[in-house]
């Protein structure tokens, strides 16, 4: 009897058992499947940044390079004490992409942030240029992506590699301290901001870079016509 008991628990055990393994695996919904493939092709863009992720502001006016600093504040050329900083119409700097350096290309502003002459007995507050920034740009609708976040492992010898000369052409001005590192984008309708500072306990170094696609201004002198000889001649004769 109890030999037949068993044999039954036994027979049963194995019957759930292979219902089990026959059962279909349960299908994957096509519709999350697609969101997240369209999601990893849409961060993948020529800035590195998933841009349209970024909100349209409609509050961004001004004039280049578009900030006007709190009282006592005042711009200087890069690593200078005098200057107003340095525009180009074109030029590069690495931007903080979570953790990562992404180079983008453009107009700029780049400068330190240093006290003014005028007020000598001000003492430089790295903490009220962060403040002043982060409060003024989310007012005209910018969006902040990174506060002194650090970079990922192996980051900074990529940089060396493939792009040695970035630090001594000044692609990294804003960005040599990765440890105060502050980055924001500003989008409106006809422009994308990126700004960025390196805060420091005496000064900061900022760049303000407008992206935009470069253009080849650059173009081939024209060939001069040479002057007939026969009409060379005459002239020689007419003198």
């Amino acid at each position: 009897m109890k030999n037949m008991l068993l044999i039954n628990v036994l027979s049963a055990l194995t019957l759930w058992s292979c219902s089990k393994k026959e059962q279909p695996a349960p299908e994957q919904d096509p519709i999350s499947i697609t969101s997240k493939t369209e999601e990893q092709e849409e961060a993948i863009s020529d800035t590195g940044y998933n841009i349209s992720k970024i909100p349209v502001t409609d509050k961004f006016r001004g004039t280049f390079p578009y900030f006007k600093l709190p009282e006592g504040y005042t711009f200087t050329d890069p690593s200078l004490y005098y200057g107003d900083g340095q525009t180009k119409d074109f030029d590069k700097e690495y931007f903080y992409d979570h953790g990562t350096y992404t180079a983008m290309e453009g107009k700029t502003f780049k400068a330190e942030i240093r006290i003014s002459e005028a007020f000598k007995d001000k003492k430089f507050s790295p903490l009220e240029i962060q403040k002043s920034f982060d409060e003024l740009i989310k007012n005209v609708g910018g969006v902040k992506i990174n506060t002194g976040e650090p970079l990922r492992e192996g980051e900074d010898e990529r940089i060396k590699k493939e792009d040695p000369e970035a630090y001594n052409l000044g692609y990294m001005h804003s960005c040599n301290n990765w440890k105060n590192v502050n980055t924001y984008i500003i989008r409106s309708t006809d422009k994308t901001v990126f700004v960025q500072y390196n805060l420091g306990k005496e000064q900061t170094s900022i760049t303000v870079l407008e992206a935009k696609p470069f253009e080849n201004k650059m173009s081939i002198i024209v060939e001069k016509p040479k002057a007939d000889s026969a009409d060379t001649k005459k002239n020689i004769g007419k003198n």
